[in-house]
């Protein structure tokens, strides 16, 4: 099968689209033929290893419900003896690659996950999916090419992401600034610095990493200090012409130099909780919405919203998806004894669930609760003409804070909270704490320098973001007092403090900056000092 590079050069427009967003035309009944498919192929490829056997059992399921019946659902807990020291003869094929996560959890130093080339292939191609799609404002329409700049923005191997954009490279001929050998050596300040030196010469047609780099870059520009010290590159024409135009666009507009003044971006790609809660600004600064993507280091790319910005459609040819419904879940998280009930993805109806997904093209991850919960939005997207249920991410499961069963919070609804009581902060931590007995809700803020709004004004600008994103606070507070919300203010620096400390003990890149919910009290007595 011809690979997109060959596409593009091909000039085969029609045929690239087809490879990479053709699924956003399948119904139903297309989708789970390809799932049943593709997951009947991978049970064959299990059944004769090592890792296989032991998650599969005796007797080999022949329908989906025999195996959704018949294969219990699994953990990391399952694989890490098989898995930790890298033996590739416990698996199905010898991985092309071995990817891993942050360790973040703390329960393991890190996952690992062997990718097949298969899988490496469409995480490549998944990436290109959503790139296409991030640049499109119809079906149909395609506008990348081989000579396309992309900012190197994520982590590098053995991260997944670095195999991601390693994938991306190869089967498109895209360029990456700064070059993925270069950037694989650097620290991530060092890599966002340079690929936007890099990018003043180049042009920058793309980005993808987190959307809370891409405001901080933004808020840099507008405080002029975005553009960095004077260099020899700038006395390039090039460079030279891209700033007085920039320069001139942003005098037009009455306002500081932005991004969006010096790169006309094609598409911006983002991930995670904080897509939604930076999505206008990174509009305002770079002139382009970013584009919401759902992967992990054990499935790969799941998903990614079309052109309508809406909810993100599951690409069937990655994993085979169950769903664990929300009252289901709560129940397995009460008795660790009891096996909740799934649903497959025809069977899905407006809600909230856990995601299980078993690999295909010959991964491991069987069945595998990673610990994620999405929310199906609608079933499917008129504007788009997409006829298949939309998702979005809604949480970790254990970054939710249950307060006395009255309601719940997530990273996200906190965030947004935050952000529209409109004052200059650092970073943020909450938590769940007990005072007196009952239930408390404990913010702690760095507020930025220079910022000079009272603490009491913040915690009630606060109270009064949280009743009118959440009808059941203003009933938390009536049963339980306005005392069970406290907001603590952090030290000037406490943040970053912190980073220096975890970075000259060698932590990872992943374990620099605290969790955003329930941090440990280990890392808040730091914080505090």
């Amino acid at each position: 099968m011809a690979t997109v590079k060959e596409l593009m050069k091909q000039g085969k427009k029609a045929e690239i689209w087809t490879k990479l967003c053709g699924h956003l035309d399948l119904n139903m009944d297309e989708y789970m033929e390809i799932q049943e498919r593709l997951l009947f192929e991978q049970i064959e490829y299990l059944r004769h290893s090592e890792i296989g056997k032991a998650l599969l059992g005796e007797k080999i399921p022949t329908t989906i419900e025999e195996f959704c019946n018949l294969v219990p659902l699994t953990t990391y807990k399952d694989y890490d003896r098989f898995l930790k020291d890298q033996k590739s003869d416990v698996l199905p094929f010898e991985p092309f690659g071995w990817v891993r996560t942050s360790g973040r959890s703390g329960e393991y130093p890190w996952k690992w996950a062997p990718y097949t080339k298969q899988m490496y292939d469409q995480l490549g191609n998944g990436s290109l999916s959503a790139i296409l799609m991030s640049s499109a404002t119809r079906k149909g329409e395609v506008n990348i090419d081989p000579h396309n700049v992309l900012l190197l923005g994520t982590a590098p191997r053995p991260y997944v992401s670095g195999y991601l954009s390693l994938s991306v490279e190869e089967q498109s001929g895209f360029r990456f600034v700064p070059p993925l050998s270069v950037g694989e050596t650097m620290d991530f300040g060092e890599r966002i610095n340079s690929g936007f030196k890099q990018g003043m010469i180049t042009g920058l047609d793309y980005f993808y990493g987190l959307a809370s780099i891409l405001a901080k870059i933004g808020e840099r520009f507008e405080s002029g200090d975005g553009t960095g010290k004077p260099s020899a590159a700038m006395l390039k024409p090039s460079v030279f012409i891209r700033l007085i135009k920039g320069y001139m666009n942003a005098k037009l507009g009455k306002r500081n130099l932005l991004p969006k003044d010096i790169w006309h971006m094609k598409g911006v790609l983002t991930g995670g909780t904080d897509t939604d809660i930076f999505r206008k600004k990174i509009e305002y600064y770079w002139g382009k919405q970013p584009l919401e993507g759902y992967a992990c280091t054990e499935g790969g790319i799941f998903g990614f919203q079309s052109w309508s910005y809406k909810g993100m459609t599951l690409v069937p040819d990655s994993n085979f998806y169950e769903f664990i419904p929300y009252d289901e879940h709560i129940k397995s998280r009460i008795d660790k004894n009891y096996t909740p009930k799934t649903l497959l993805f025809r069977d899905l109806v407006p809600g909230i669930y856990e995601m299980v997904f078993t690999n295909l093209l010959g991964g491991v991850f069987t069945r595998y609760r990673i610990g994620d919960l999405i929310e199906v939005v609608s079933m499917r997207d008129d504007e788009v003409g997409i006829n298949l249920p939309q998702i979005q991410f809604y949480s970790r499961c254990d970054d939710i804070i249950d307060l006395g069963g009255m309601f719940r919070l997530t990273e996200k609804a906190i965030w947004l909270v935050i952000e529209a009581a409109k004052f200059r902060y650092v970073d943020w931590i909450a938590r769940k704490e007990e005072k007196e007995g009952k239930p408390i809700l404990h913010l702690y803020l760095e507020l930025a320098d220079g910022e000079t709004t009272p603490l009491d004004n913040i915690e009630e600008a606060l109270r009064v973001n949280f009743r009118s994103m959440n009808n059941e606070f203003a009933d938390f507070e009536k049963m339980l007092g306005k005392e069970n919300f406290v907001v603590t203010q952090l030290k000037n620096g406490a943040f970053a403090k912190y980073m220096e400390e975890q970075r000259a003990a060698g932590a990872d890149l992943a374990h620099l900056k605290p969790t955003h919910m329930q941090a440990p009290e280990k890392v808040i007595k730091r914080l505090l000092e």
